[in-house]
C-alpha cells in the first residue's frame, strides 16, 4: 500500500480542521509532520490535494475526492477495529431458547 491510515488521517484533519496547524493539534502530531504526510501522500499518488490561495491551503477537485474517500477508509478501519475488540474480549453473540415442557419435541426438533 503506498498511502498510510496516518496519511490519509492527516488528510482528513487539514480539511476538517481548516488547516496545517489545528490539524497538527488534534492529532499529536507537529505541523511538519503533518505537512510531510500530506506531501508523501501527493507524491505517492501523483496528485495534488490541495492548492494554495495566499496562506490558505485548499481542496482541488482531485482532492475532495480522496477526502470523501478517507471519510469512508477510516470509518470502516474504525469499525473494523471495534469488532477486533469486540472479538478480543471474548464476547460473542449467543441465542437460548426457553421452551415449556409441554409443547411437542417432534415440532421442537424439526
Amino acid at each position: 500500500m503506498e498511502v498510510s491510515l496516518d496519511q490519509w488521517q492527516a488528510l482528513v484533519a487539514v480539511v476538517d480542521e481548516g488547516g496545517y496547524a489545528k490539524a497538527a493539534e488534534t492529532l499529536g502530531k507537529s505541523q511538519s509532520a503533518i505537512s510531510y504526510a500530506i506531501q508523501k501522500m501527493e507524491t505517492s499518488l501523483g496528485i495534488r490535494a490541495f492548492q494554495l490561495a495566499g496562506r490558505r491551503a485548499s481542496l482541488t477537485p482531485a482532492g475532495e475526492l480522496l477526502y470523501r474517500r478517507a471519510q469512508l477508509l477510516l470509518h470502516s478501519a474504525q469499525a473494523l477495529e471495534d469488532a477486533a475488540s469486540q472479538l478480543s474480549s471474548s464476547w460473542q453473540a449467543s441465542i437460548h431458547v426457553a421452551v415449556d415442557v409441554a409443547f411437542p419435541e417432534t415440532l421442537l426438533f424439526q
